[in-house]
This record gives C-alpha cells, structure tokens and sequence, in this order.
C-alpha cells in the first residue's frame, strides 16, 4: 500500500496521508491481535467496514480501540479532529 493507492501526491495532503497513516496503522494493530484486514474492503464493503471497526473496538489493545475511533470517524466522512492514533 502506498500514496498512489489511495489517489493521492505523495509530497502534500495532509489530511489524505493523515488518513491514510490511520489505515496503516488500523491494518498493522489489527494483524498484532491476529486479523487480516482488506484496505480495499473498508472503502467498498460496509458491512465489513463496520465489522472491522467493531472488532477493534472490542479489542483490548488500547491502541487499536484509539485507531478504529479514527478510522470509523474517516469512512463515515467525519473529521475526527483527534490525535494521530498510535
């Protein structure tokens, strides 16, 4: 995964590479507690979206839990205005 696959310049945007650090991030902790996520599934599928948010939520990596607060404010459209999530 990289700037191109989420359509943006790698040199500026800084909310789009904000976003896109909290789906790094959201895909690497959730690996750490042993679930694959699909960067492509979150934006195409909702259900599966919300069922990866969910999980994480549940988690007990406060991390993690930190993370999918940012990520589900970012799907839903939301500006979080939170801290970066790690």
């Amino acid at each position: 995964m990289n700037c191109e696959t989420f359509g943006i310049d790698a040199g500026g945007g800084g909310q789009q590479r904000r976003d896109m650090l909290i789906e790094v991030d959201f895909k690497w902790l959730m690996a750490g507690i042993g679930c694959w996520v699909d960067p492509e599934r979150l934006h195409t599928d909702a259900a599966y979206a919300s069922d990866s948010v969910q999980c994480a939520l549940n988690s007990g990596c406060e991390p993690l839990r930190r993370c999918a607060i940012g990520l589900q404010a970012e799907l839903s459209g939301n500006d979080p205005n939170l801290p970066y999530c790690v």
